[in-house]
């Protein structure tokens, strides 16, 4: 296998990563509380997941996934 082939898969797995945990990070526990709470789906958290176009990762390529779902970044 070709080392920069594993090396660019290794960089966006943590632009992946990194772009994933910042978006979570601004879902508190207290979002999470609340829609316990509230017994609420959490619509503001898969909205933004969708918009940082991270919900495409579920989906395979042959299906559209929008680029291994980088989320543009």
């Amino acid at each position: 296998m070709d080392d920069i082939a594993i090396h660019d898969t290794d960089a966006a797995h943590q632009r992946l990563s990194a772009g994933v945990r910042e978006l979570c990070e601004r879902f508190g526990d207290e979002y999470w509380r609340a829609r316990d709470r509230e017994r609420a789906y959490p619509e503001e958290f898969v909205r933004a997941l969708t918009e940082a176009g991270y919900l495409s990762v579920l989906i395979p390529k042959e299906y559209g996934d929008g680029e291994a779902g980088d989320g543009g970044h």
